[in-house]
């Protein structure tokens, strides 16, 4: 199909185009292959996720990944998330998983089942959604999670991040490829306009649905383009970002050491050597991992412990749920305060507790609490005859402690049960944010180092 000519021809005279913009270029399976190349190299027949909310950018991308999946021998899912926040939304998102049907791509409809929010929609539905979607990629055991981020959304988050005071690196954009455990995120439309997806459906003669969600001024994003998203002077900010990742990835092995306890030390002399920007980078991607972190702290904080860094003498502060202590050596622990309280009677393969331990448990009743709860009335003169493994004080109290309907059951990281089936239980760091990227060496060298992303 080709695009408008420099000139219209009306009653067979040849006019001057005044005014008509060209119709932008169709995104092809070749460029598409292209844009996917820097993620590679890929697994034999590879599996891939795609997070689809049957709007023109996430519809676009799921229709060229089939294609691409297809051509090694591999396949495409389509995930859709029900957010429950509309009346219609789940009769929508059968109707978007029967339209993938009917194009030979298998779809699963996730629904959030969570309490109803009166604020913080926004993010809430956000967490929901990544929440939602790394489950299904680690139940259906997809290495891949394709969201169609797209250009505009770049500049949106650029755009809002400004607005909210962020600091040089929160400004760097949208990440290309965030690691996780279990899979990575791609987006690998990031470089592209929103009106080249659009072109490229209109081109194949497919249909879209619009959110009304997206025009709701309730909800930032939609304020922002109502008022325009202002002009980005970082025009390259998912390449600052990419660059961001790299030297990340090659400099905090040497500056940063993080134990199966969840404990971080940070070599302040090191840290001290790296340029302005990559050291706070560092810091905020330390705090989200041993944090437990959606998105890695920004703003006024992050930077006040930057400088205390630079200063003189011992440093003692908190950032992203963390304590920052030392001189030479910061060590960096986990706080106490909003540790959460979960409770398991359907065990499945594993579960994420704070953001940082993955909890294996036997079937049963189970009740997970930090080992500082004071409300469990835990027996400290029991503690104090386990092993301490010389962990720094407070890190201790955040560690996981596996309850039954009998009381404390097995501590896994101080090696203590009280019976067989307790010493079942099992609990490994393995935070929600990967401290490196180990899984996959990209071709481009794009790791994965942050999740701050819509």
């Amino acid at each position: 199909m080709s695009t408008l000519s420099q000139k219209q021809t009306v009653a067979g005279c040849d006019l001057p185009n005044v005014g008509v913009r060209p119709a932008p270029p169709v995104l092809s399976e070749q460029e598409f292959e292209a844009l996917m190349v820097r993620f590679g190299p890929f697994e034999q027949r590879p599996l891939l996720a795609v997070g689809l909310s049957g709007g023109a950018d996430s519809t676009a991308l799921v229709l060229l990944a089939q294609t691409w999946a297809q051509a090694r021998g591999g396949k495409v899912i389509a995930l859709i998330v029900d957010h429950g926040l509309r009346d219609e939304s789940a009769i929508e998102a059968q109707g978007v998983a029967r339209s993938c049907q009917a194009r030979g791509i298998d779809a699963e409809v996730l629904t959030h089942r969570g309490s109803a929010v009166i604020s913080g929609i926004e993010e809430a539905a956000r967490e929901a959604r990544h929440r939602l979607l790394g489950e299904a990629c680690c139940r259906l055991g997809a290495l891949h999670l394709l969201l169609a981020h797209h250009h505009g959304d770049q500049a949106e988050t650029v755009a809002m991040r400004r607005q909210h005071g962020s600091t040089r690196h929160g400004l760097a954009g949208i990440s290309g490829c965030v690691e996780r455990v279990q899979f990575r995120v791609l987006r690998p439309l990031l470089a592209l306009p929103k009106d080249r997806l659009v072109a490229t459906l209109k081109w194949r003669g497919e249909t879209w649905v619009e959110d009304p969600m997206n025009r709701d001024l309730r909800f930032a994003r939609a304020r922002l383009r109502h008022h325009g998203v202002p002009e980005d002077p970082d025009q390259d900010a998912g390449n600052v970002r990419v660059e961001l990742e790299r030297a990340l990835a090659q400099a905090l092995p040497a500056i940063v050491g993080v134990d199966r306890f969840g404990v971080g030390r940070l070599d302040r002399t090191g840290w001290l050597a790296l340029p302005s920007r990559l050291g706070l980078f560092a810091l905020a991607h330390l705090a989200q991992t041993l944090g437990g972190l959606d998105y890695a702290p920004r703003g006024e904080r992050l930077e006040a412990l930057a400088q205390r860094l630079r200063g003189d003498g011992p440093v003692s502060a908190t950032l992203g749920r963390c304590q920052w202590k030392g001189t030479n050596q910061i060590t960096v622990v986990r706080e106490r305060r909003h540790l959460p309280r979960l409770d398991v009677s359907e065990t499945g393969p594993e579960l994420l507790w704070d953001g940082r331990f993955r909890v294996t448990l036997p079937a049963g009743t189970w009740f997970i609490r930090a080992l500082g709860d004071r409300a469990e009335g835990i027996d400290h003169t029991l503690l104090t005859t386990l092993p301490d493994f010389g962990l720094p004080i407070g890190a201790k109290a955040a560690l996981p402690a596996i309850f039954g309907l009998e009381g404390l059951a097995c501590i896994p990281h101080l090696e203590w049960a009280v019976d067989a089936l307790a010493a079942g239980c099992r609990a490994r760091f393995a935070p929600r944010q990967l401290l490196v990227g180990p899984m996959f060496v990209n071709a481009s060298g794009a790791g994965a180092m942050d999740a701050e992303n819509p």
